[in-house]
C-alpha cells in the first residue's frame, strides 16, 4: 500500500485547499468519527478544528437531549458533517461502527476517532499521517495516535508500553485506524458497551501482527475528567473519580480483556497492578467507596459469568 504523504512543512497552504486536494496528494484519504452525548456547544468548535483536515467528518449521536440534538442537526450544513442518530445510548462501541461503516461507504482509508471534547491543532492529522509515513515498517502500522494533553491539569497522559518502548495500547480519541483492519480483525466489540473498546481492538491488532505508533508532534488536547490531587504518607497521586456505573464497566471489561490476553503478558502485567492500585485508591481518598466498592465486586462476577453487554445506566 502506497503511503505518499504530505511531508511536514509549516510554511505550506495545504490546510487552506480543498479537502479533496488535501487527500489526493496525501496518498491517503482520512475521514473522522465523533462520537456525541449531549454534548457542549463546544463541540462545534473541535468539528471545526478537523473541518479542513480531513474528507469527511460523521457525527455520531448516542441519544442526546433533543436541545442537544437540535445543536447538531442545525449545524450539519455549516459544518458539513453527516450526523448519525441513533435515538439511545447504544455504546461506544457500537456508535463507533456506526460511523465506521459510514466512512468506509465513503471510501476512506483511515477511520479517526473523536470524543465529542477533543480538539486538535491545524496540521494534527498531517503529522500523523507523517508519522506513519516514517515508521521503519509502514505497511504493518495499523494504529497511529497523538500525544495526549489534559486541558484541565495540563498534564500529558502517557500512553501504555512496553519495556522496550512499544506501544500496547492507544485510547480511541484522536487515534487513526487503517480502514482494512476491520476487514481483518472485525470492528469493535459492542458487547463491551463503554471502557476497553478500544483497548480490546488494539490488542488485536498487535495478535494479528500490527503495529501501534505514536505521533510526538500531533498533540490532542482532552479532558480526562475529575481528577483529584492526593498526598498520602509522603506520596502524591491523583484519583480519576469515576461513577460506581462506570467503576462496574471499567471492572468488568478489564477482567473481561485480561483473561481474553492474559498471555500479553507486557500488557497483561500493567492491567493487574493497575487494578490493584485504582482499588486501593478508592478504599482510601475516593468518596462513595461502599458504593464503588460494591460496583466493583458486581463487576468481578460479571466478568467471570460472561456477563457483558449494558448492565446499568451511567
Amino acid at each position: 500500500m502506497s503511503l505518499n504523504v504530505l511531508e511536514e512543512n509549516p510554511s505550506s497552504n495545504r490546510l487552506s485547499q480543498p479537502r479533496e486536494a488535501v487527500a489526493i496528494r496525501s496518498g491517503q484519504s482520512v475521514s473522522a468519527i465523533i462520537v456525541s452525548y449531549n454534548p457542549a456547544p463546544d463541540i462545534l468548535i473541535n468539528i471545526s478544528s478537523l473541518r479542513d483536515q480531513v474528507r469527511s467528518i460523521v457525527v455520531v449521536d448516542n441519544g442526546s437531549r433533543s436541545s442537544q440534538l437540535e445543536l447538531l442537526r442545525d449545524a450539519r450544513s455549516k459544518y458539513e458533517f453527516d450526523l448519525i442518530e441513533n435515538g439511545c445510548n447504544l455504546g461506544i462501541a457500537a456508535a463507533l461502527n456506526a460511523g465506521v461503516r459510514k466512512v468506509r461507504a465513503q471510501g476512506a482509508d483511515w477511520a479517526a476517532l473523536f470524543d465529542q471534547d477533543s480538539r486538535v491543532d491545524p496540521d494534527f492529522i498531517p503529522r500523523i499521517l507523517q508519522s506513519v509515513r516514517n515508521a521503519p515498517a509502514a505497511a504493518q502500522v495499523g494504529v497511529a495516535c497523538p500525544v495526549y494533553f489534559d486541558s484541565e491539569t495540563a498534564i500529558m497522559t502517557p500512553v501504555a508500553r512496553s519495556k522496550t518502548g512499544e506501544i500496547l495500547a492507544a485510547m480511541t480519541s484522536g487515534s487513526l485506524i487503517r480502514t482494512e483492519l476491520f476487514d481483518h480483525l472485525g470492528t469493535f466489540n459492542e458487547s463491551l458497551f463503554i471502557d476497553y473498546v478500544d483497548i480490546e481492538f488494539c490488542l488485536r491488532a498487535r495478535r494479528a501482527g500490527y503495529s501501534i505508533i505514536q505521533c510526538p508532534g500531533a498533540v490532542l488536547h482532552h479532558n480526562q475528567g475529575q481528577i483529584t490531587r492526593h498526598r498520602l504518607i509522603g506520596r502524591s497521586f491523583g484519583t480519576t473519580n469515576h461513577s460506581a456505573a462506570r467503576r462496574y464497566y471499567i471492572t468488568r471489561n478489564r477482567l473481561w480483556v485480561l483473561r481474553k490476553f492474559i498471555n500479553d503478558w507486557p500488557w497483561s502485567r500493567q492491567e493487574i497492578r493497575s487494578l490493584i492500585t485504582e482499588t486501593a485508591k478508592i478504599l482510601l481518598v475516593e468518596k462513595d467507596r461502599l458504593k464503588k466498592l460494591e460496583a466493583v465486586s458486581i463487576g468481578f462476577l460479571d466478568a467471570f459469568r460472561g456477563k457483558l453487554g449494558k448492565r446499568c445506566n451511567l
